[in-house]
């Protein structure tokens, strides 16, 4: 559904342009955790670096802990606060709104959010439980090879209701009851 005036564009090419801007605020931030983190396991953290990241659990954690969950609370933050858009919205005159057309709680907003990085989570959990991986990988027990075929396939999902599916809502729309919008 949109509202407001129309736009030259179709909605799921305006939400593909908003999240490639998104993605570049998510890289510049990862280039920023990578500067930290190397700062840190070469300084102040040295000695008790190795121990921080010794097991699959603990590369795991601290992965989602710092990079996962801070991506996660920011679009649930941009899209639950009154603009309802992250910085690619709002540059491409979106904005998530739940399905009466109001804006998205922050509740819903998690929930939508939590749903669309959940590829990420998985991807790197089965990631940090290949042997040896990354200096030297082995090759990867059933579990992890599922795991990376199911973020696959939601990405696959996800995808096609964005471009097949009349009404263009994600799964992670329909688990939050939200909906994107162009803006007035």
């Amino acid at each position: 559904m949109q509202t407001g005036k129309p736009s030259s564009s179709p909605l799921w090419r305006l939400r593909l342009q908003a999240f490639l801007i998104d993605y570049l605020v998510i890289c510049a931030y990862l280039l920023l955790l990578g500067l930290a983190v190397y700062w840190l396991a070469n300084g102040p953290l040295r000695l008790s670096w190795p121990s921080m990241v010794e097991t699959p659990a603990q590369r795991d954690r601290l992965a989602f802990m710092t990079a996962v969950l801070p991506v996660i609370l920011y679009f649930a933050l941009q899209e639950g606060s009154t603009s309802g858009a992250t910085l690619g919205k709002r540059r491409m005159r979106l904005r998530v709104v739940n399905l009466s057309g109001k804006r998205l709680g922050f509740g819903e907003a998690l929930v939508r959010s939590a749903v669309k990085f959940l590829p990420w989570q998985i991807a790197h959990t089965c990631l940090f439980h290949i042997p040896g991986w990354p200096q030297d990988p082995q090759p990867a027990p059933g579990w992890v090879v599922a795991g990376f075929m199911l973020v696959w396939i939601i990405v696959l999902v996800d995808l096609i209701s964005l471009f097949a599916a009349p009404s263009r809502r994600t799964p992670y729309d329909r688990a939050a009851r939200s909906q994107v919008v162009v803006q007035d």
